[in-house]
């Protein structure tokens, strides 16, 4: 009885928050769809009850975002409920679509435990998206939102797609690519960015991706299980950010004369060959337990005196870290690492990469906390070292380890321009698992660690701030 004599009041234009002379009502609905379009999916859906002209309006929003967080943390903590909520999932994104009324939308996500059992809805899903010029595609179908499945379970992203989609055949750039690859298929021109997470991608489809989405600039694969040599070459490409991970089944990666800025690549020790890259500045790479097994350094040297981001992920850090040897890294700004924190083990070896990069303006270290033991010894201290540039030292995953002190320590005494240090206590996990709160009592108590390790320590005009 309530909701009918309210949506009566809207009717009649007498409710004080939707009536015919509010400033909301007197927006064209461009504006309106593009303020709903700004809305969680399901919150916009939720607009048709204000009134009859808002009835329909979320049926043009122009991002399609299917978030299941909520229902993925309730999979990973009992996965009986994957097969109830699979097809409650599907049926959602069916309905959405079916409705859906604009002429293009920017962005399409799905977000959920999905394999290769739901092909032929993702399928439609993907042939939706194409028909709307959509600009940014994401597939998300990783196993309980977080862990890698078997690939032979994946997706597989159906190359079909370049026979059916909306785009006019045009003449092809000149790119190198394995002669399976057709002229005669048709483009995706809207197509800039494409994040793909259990699916499954070949060579072939790769080489089709890069020459049938011209305008393609983001590229993300993501425990693919059928690549195994990746090549991308060609300067009429314009993918500025290309990303591998965990497609442990790759052997190779060859990038070649490409306009890419950004390379990301995370998985086992492989051949990487980068060759005339004049504006790749920005590389994260982790290859195998120490991330410096396999000749890290030589693999990106052709981009070395360019580089201005790298990202290091170190699961296993070597005990002859200090016996490395680092080039100079003369126009790095920011540095991170990703290290395994295991015992007590020093953190101060990472300083001598620190000190090969002279520009260095950011700092950050990012402990995955394994088996964060303290023990008592004294603080260690390494020769000094003026670092002129560095205004900002971050420290993750703070335990109140010893090393974790001495580290901050450094920082505190050698970086002559220091603005400012963050400390951030948080448990660093990748699994969706809840925290408990054995956990946060833990967190409490590095919280006060740092406090009472490293505030005494902070001098006038530098700001402390934790977490």
């Amino acid at each position: 009885m309530r909701k009918r004599a309210r949506l009566a009041r809207i009717k009649k234009g007498g409710y004080h928050g939707f009536n015919s002379n509010d400033f909301i009502s007197r927006m064209p609905d461009d504006i309106l769809i593009c303020i709903i379009s700004r809305l969680p999916l399901k919150e916009a859906a939720t607009t048709s009850n204000l009134s009859t002209r808002w009835r329909y309006l979320w049926c043009q929003t122009y991002c399609l975002d299917f978030d299941a967080n909520e229902k993925l943390d309730k999979i990973a903590v009992d996965s009986k409920l994957r097969v109830g909520e699979r097809p409650k999932y599907i049926n959602w994104v069916n309905r959405v679509t079916r409705q859906h009324k604009g002429p293009t939308i920017d962005d399409l996500r799905i977000c959920f435990d999905l394999d290769k059992t739901s092909k032929g809805a993702i399928d439609k899903w993907i042939e939706f998206a194409i028909s709307k010029r959509v600009q940014k595609l994401e597939l998300d179908l990783l196993e309980n939102g977080e862990m890698l499945r078997q690939t032979q379970r994946n997706y597989v992203f159906p190359f079909k797609i370049f026979d059916r989609s909306c785009g006019l055949t045009a003449k092809r750039p000149s790119l190198t690519f394995p002669k399976t690859v057709s002229v005669k298929e048709t483009e995706i021109k809207s197509l800039k960015s494409l994040f793909l997470k259990c699916v499954n991608v070949s060579e072939d489809t790769l080489a089709k991706l890069l020459i049938n989405c011209p305008a393609l600039q983001q590229l993300s694969i993501h425990g693919s299980g059928d690549l195994v040599n990746v090549k991308v070459s060609g300067k009429s490409l314009v993918l500025k950010y290309f990303e591998i991970v965990f497609c442990f089944g790759v052997k190779s990666i060859e990038i070649t004369d490409a306009n890419l800025e950004s390379f990301s690549y995370l998985g086992p020790g492989i051949a990487i060959k980068l060759n005339n890259l004049p504006r790749l500045d920005e590389i994260s790479i982790g290859e195998g337990y120490s991330g410096f097994e396999n000749n890290v350094f030589g693999q990106i040297s052709c981009c070395i005196s360019h580089l201005q981001i790298l990202t290091l992920d170190i699961y296993r850090p070597e005990e002859n870290i200090k016996f490395l040897c680092f080039p100079e890294l003369p126009k790095l700004k920011q540095l991170i690492l990703k290290v395994g924190a295991w015992d007590d083990d020093s953190l101060l070896e990472f300083t001598s990469l620190a000190k090969a990069c002279p520009k260095l303006q950011r700092f950050v270290i990012q402990l995955i906390w394994m088996s964060p033991a303290k023990r008592r010894r004294k603080i260690r201290q390494v020769a000094k070292h003026p670092h002129k540039h560095l205004q900002l030292v971050e420290i993750v995953g703070y335990y109140g380890r010893t090393s974790d002190v001495e580290l901050a320590v450094y920082f505190i005494e050698n970086a002559v321009s220091l603005r400012k240090i963050i400390i951030d206590p948080r448990y660093q996990v990748l699994e969706r698992t809840p925290i408990g709160n054995d956990q946060l009592k833990k967190e409490k108590a590095a919280r006060s660690c740092a406090k009472k390790q490293i505030e005494p320590k902070t001098p006038q005009g530098v700001e402390l701030v934790i977490l």
